[in-house]
């Protein structure tokens, strides 16, 4: 070793420098050559890891969006199916439709005369039910009375509508005497066996 440096040390100036230059030259592009090659290999790791994960968030974002699209539907059609149950509820819920009517009519100034419930009527899809009434009263609070049980949130049909002038005994107005059926509905709950 002691022969080649003296060798080294013989050489001129510039050769001396030339070889300086190329081994620190050598010493740098291997250390770089392999420091460069493990960062890139780093850097294309991190690049596909980056890929996945956006790929991966935008998977989340769109089931985030159908998601959240799911829940706005699902809250409409329970919106939907509160008003049409208080249109047509699952129970007869009778003393409450009487009381309805009973206020529909003091509101329009009719007198109630008789009011009858009639049997249940199963039909395919709902159960009818008719109740007959009888109420006295001028001929606007009687239209009046029919468009207010109309404006109510259940379902109610109007049938068998007879109308007969009563005569006053203290000379007044005439007044009217109307019987009806006014027939509600309710849901019909079908069993697994298809029975109700």
């Amino acid at each position: 070793m002691n022969d080649i440096l003296q060798k080294l040390l013989r050489l001129k100036a510039p050769i001396k420098i030339a070889i300086t230059a190329g081994l620190v030259l050598t010493i740098v592009g291997v250390y770089g050559g392999l420091f460069y090659l493990d960062i890139q290999d780093q850097i294309k790791g991190a690049r596909a890891r980056q890929q996945q994960l956006r790929t991966e968030k935008d998977s989340y974002l769109k089931r985030q969006r159908e998601y959240q699209a799911y829940r706005t539907e699902l809250t409409q059609l329970q919106q939907e199916q509160r008003e049409l149950l208080k249109a047509l509820p699952k129970k007869a819920e009778i003393p409450t439709f009487l009381s309805n009517i009973q206020e529909q009519a003091e509101l329009a100034g009719l007198e109630i005369v008789s009011l009858t419930i009639d049997a249940e009527n199963p039909l395919e899809l709902y159960i009818r039910i008719p109740i007959r009434i009888e109420v006295r009263g001028t001929y606007h609070a009687v239209t009046k009375f029919f468009k207010n049980l109309s404006e109510l949130p259940r379902i109610v049909n109007v049938e068998n509508l007879a109308l007969a002038i009563e005569k006053s005994e203290s000379g007044g107005s005439p007044r009217l005497r109307a019987s009806f059926v006014a027939a509600t509905f309710r849901y019909r709950e079908q069993s697994p066996g298809g029975g109700t």
